[in-house]
């Protein structure tokens, strides 16, 4: 796990870090340590080439729970990186400047995250997806299950839901003739 580096420390290497705010573009346009790299943090891995690899990176957050995430995986992919401990509250709590989108006195915001952009059938599908997953998980543990007992499991489950065992049978059939 990454560490940390308290408000105090950051402010005063500033100049030889890399500040990279991990926050929802409302937080970020609502107050911001100046000359810090907006990257939020859905997009770090996508961006991460946008950073030196040979100086210090510190993440930012509103708290520090996003901003540790950030870091650890930078850390995972080589860099150099903590997280700003206490995230922008820390930061203004200690009287640090940060400022708005306009340059006037910054705040720090309440995170409003984007819109969910993706059609409602696909994020119903993916809600289920990882339901399933995570009851194969209750189910099974840490061991892999077999072929077998994952159908069992998936028939059991296609029941307990409603159907009939006829039509879970039906459902487990139509699985066998798609091609792998």
């Amino acid at each position: 796990m990454a560490g940390g580096v308290d408000p105090e420390e950051l402010a005063r290497r500033l100049d030889e870090v890399q500040v990279v705010d991990v926050r929802y573009p409302n937080e970020w346009a609502a107050g911001r340590i100046d000359g810090a790299l907006h990257i939020p943090v859905d997009d770090v891995a996508d961006r991460a080439d946008e950073l030196d690899r040979d100086r210090p990176v510190v993440t930012v957050c509103r708290s520090g729970e996003r901003s540790a995430r950030a870091a650890d995986w930078l850390v995972d992919e080589g860099f150099d990186a903590v997280s700003l401990e206490g995230g922008m509250l820390a930061w203004a709590a200690a009287g640090l400047d940060h400022r708005a989108e306009g340059g006037g006195p910054g705040v720090v915001a309440e995170p409003e995250p984007p819109p969910d952009d993706r059609p409602p059938e696909l994020a119903r599908l993916q809600d289920e997806l990882l339901g399933l997953i995570f009851a194969v998980g209750e189910r099974f543990g840490d061991r892999e299950p077999s072929e077998a007992e994952l159908r069992a499991f998936l028939r059991e489950r296609m029941i307990a839901e409603g159907r009939t065992p006829e039509q879970a049978d039906a459902v487990l059939a139509r699985m066998d003739e798609r091609p792998r």
